[in-house]
């Protein structure tokens, strides 16, 4: 899935904003001022079926998001706001213990990673307020502090 924005008289890619595989739900933020997105379909190999199932696209509002207060817990994907300045400790618990923790701002920006590849546990500092994106194949854990 593509960021665009668009208006009469132009039409700018944002990007990448997520890539997923199976049938589970996705969670992407699109960066402040892009309007649209741009769904591409892949196939891994000419001989493997169609490349097309159903699929559904929710809009939800930032309002709409749960907030980073105490602690969550969750499975796979998570997606949550994050008022301030603060530390946050997280826990990859699946089976395979590897996880993502992102960050964008709420005024918009690049989202970036706060976790290191291979971590399984740690506390990181939330730069301030946005949206924070946990991508795990288990279940996770963040603990505000």
């Amino acid at each position: 899935m593509d960021a665009l924005r668009r208006s009469t008289t132009r039409k700018d890619d944002g990007g990448s904003v997520l890539r997923v595989y199976g049938s589970q739900p996705h969670r992407g933020l699109l960066p402040a001022g892009y309007n649209r997105v741009k769904i591409t379909r892949v196939k891994p190999k000419p001989s493997t079926g169609t490349g097309f199932s159903r699929w559904r696209l929710r809009t939800v509002e930032a309002a709409e998001l749960p907030v980073l207060t105490d602690t969550m817990s969750g499975k796979h994907q998570g997606f949550l706001y994050f008022a301030g300045h603060a530390s946050v400790s997280f826990a990859w618990l699946g089976d395979t213990e590897s996880g993502e923790l992102h960050f964008t701002p709420a005024a918009g920006g690049k989202a970036e990673s706060l976790t290191r590849r291979g971590d399984i546990r740690g506390v990181v500092t939330v730069p301030g307020s946005g949206f924070l994106a946990v991508s795990t194949w288990g279940r996770w854990t963040l603990e505000r502090r």
